[in-house]
C-alpha cells in the first residue's frame, strides 16, 4: 500500500470517529411490543355470568413481543360494587404469553336486577424493562370484559291460620300468599297441597299455577277447606309447597317454599235440645228423686198394722 493510500484510509476513520462515538452515547430503544386481553372460549367476546355467591373467575393474559422482560403494575375496575383477587404486579418473560387468575367477588346479586350487564377492566403498566425501573411513566393498556346478573329465585308462601274451629259438614276459607323476593319476574310452576284428614277436602290452589309476580309483588289466592259431615272431631294439619318457574328453567327440581297451619274440625253431633231427649232426661231425673225419696222414709215393723186395726175395733165396742 503506497502512502497516498494509507492517507485516504486514515481520512476515512477519523471522519467515522464521531459517528461511533454518538452511537455509543445514545441509549438503547426502549421496545413497546406488549399487549393485554381477557380469556375467553371459542375467541368470543369475554362475558361471564356471576355466580349465585356473587363471585366469578376469569383470567387475563399479557403478551410480551420483546426481547426484554416486562415488569408491570396491575389495577382493577369492578361493576356492582366487586371486589377484586389478582395480582398487583407481574412479570412477562422476553417473547412470551402469560396467563393471570382473577376472582371477582362480593357483589350481592339480589340487590341487581338479573341480567343486567357491565363492563370491568384489567389495567396494565409498564414499570420495569429487565428489571431495571423506569424513571418515567410506563405505557398503559388495558383489558375488558364483562360480567352479568345471574336470576336468582326467591319465591315464598305464606299459609293463613284458622280463626277457630269449623264444624264438620262446614266449608271455610284461608287465604295463601306467594311473594317474589328475587331479581326477576317469576311465577309458581307447582303447587302441592297436602292434609293430614282424610275426610278434608282442600280446593284453589290450582289457581296460583302459571301466574306471573314481578320483582317485590305478590300473589293471593284463596283456598276452600270443606269438612265431611261424617268428619270426626279431629287436628287437621293442612300443608302447601311451591316450585319456581326460575328453578325448573334452569334444570333445578327443588321446592322454593313451604308452609303449613292446623284447623280444628268440631264432630257434628245432632241436635241436642230436642223434646224427646228432654223427656228422657227429665224420667232419668224423677227416678233419680224417686230413689232419694224411698231412702229417706223409716222402715215400718209389719205388725204394727195389725195391732192398729184390733185397737180401731175395741174402741168401737166401748161406744
Amino acid at each position: 500500500m503506497n502512502v497516498r493510500t494509507k492517507f485516504v484510509c486514515l481520512l476515512l476513520v477519523l471522519a467515522m470517529l464521531p459517528a461511533l462515538a454518538s452511537a455509543q452515547d445514545d441509549p438503547p430503544d426502549i421496545p413497546a411490543g406488549w399487549d393485554i386481553g381477557i380469556v375467553s372460549e371459542m375467541d368470543t367476546e369475554p362475558t361471564f355470568e356471576i355466580g349465585l355467591d356473587g363471585e366469578v373467575k376469569v383470567k387475563f393474559w399479557i403478551e410480551n413481543r420483546n426481547m426484554l422482560s416486562l415488569n408491570l403494575e396491575v389495577e382493577y375496575d369492578l361493576p356492582f360494587d366487586g371486589l377484586a383477587n389478582g395480582p398487583d404486579t407481574v412479570e412477562v418473560a422476553g417473547q412470551s404469553n402469560d396467563s393471570f387468575d382473577l376472582t371477582i367477588h362480593g357483589i350481592d346479586v339480589a340487590a341487581f336486577a338479573a341480567d343486567q350487564s357491565d363492563l370491568f377492566q384489567v389495567t396494565a403498566t409498564v414499570t420495569a424493562y429487565n428489571g431495571i425501573p423506569l424513571t418515567s411513566g410506563g405505557d398503559t393498556k388495558d383489558g375488558e370484559g364483562n360480567v352479568t346478573i345471574p336470576m336468582v329465585v326467591d319465591l315464598t308462601v305464606d299459609l293463613t291460620d284458622a280463626t277457630g274451629p269449623q264444624n264438620a259438614g262446614t266449608t271455610s276459607s284461608l287465604e295463601v300468599t306467594v311473594s317474589n323476593e328475587g331479581n326477576a319476574a317469576d311465577s309458581v310452576y307447582k303447587v302441592t297441597l297436602s292434609d293430614s284428614c282424610p275426610l278434608l277436602e282442600v280446593t284453589g290452589a290450582d289457581e296460583l299455577e302459571g301466574v306471573a309476580i314481578e320483582m317485590g309483588a305478590n300473589l293471593t289466592q284463596v283456598l276452600n277447606i270443606t269438612a265431611s259431615a261424617s268428619h270426626p272431631s279431629k287436628n287437621c294439619v293442612i300443608e302447601i309447597s311451591i316450585q319456581s318457574k326460575g328453578d325448573t328453567d334452569a334444570g333445578r327440581s327443588q321446592t322454593a317454599d313451604s308452609d303449613e297451619t292446623t284447623i280444628q274440625i268440631v264432630e257434628d253431633r245432632g241436635d241436642q235440645s230436642s223434646g224427646g231427649d228432654d223427656s228422657t232426661n227429665n224420667n232419668d231425673g224423677d227416678d233419680d228423686d224417686d230413689d232419694i225419696i224411698s231412702q229417706n222414709w223409716t222402715p215400718v215393723w209389719p205388725g204394727a198394722t195389725i195391732v192398729a186395726l184390733l185397737f180401731a175395733a175395741f174402741s168401737r165396742r166401748e161406744f
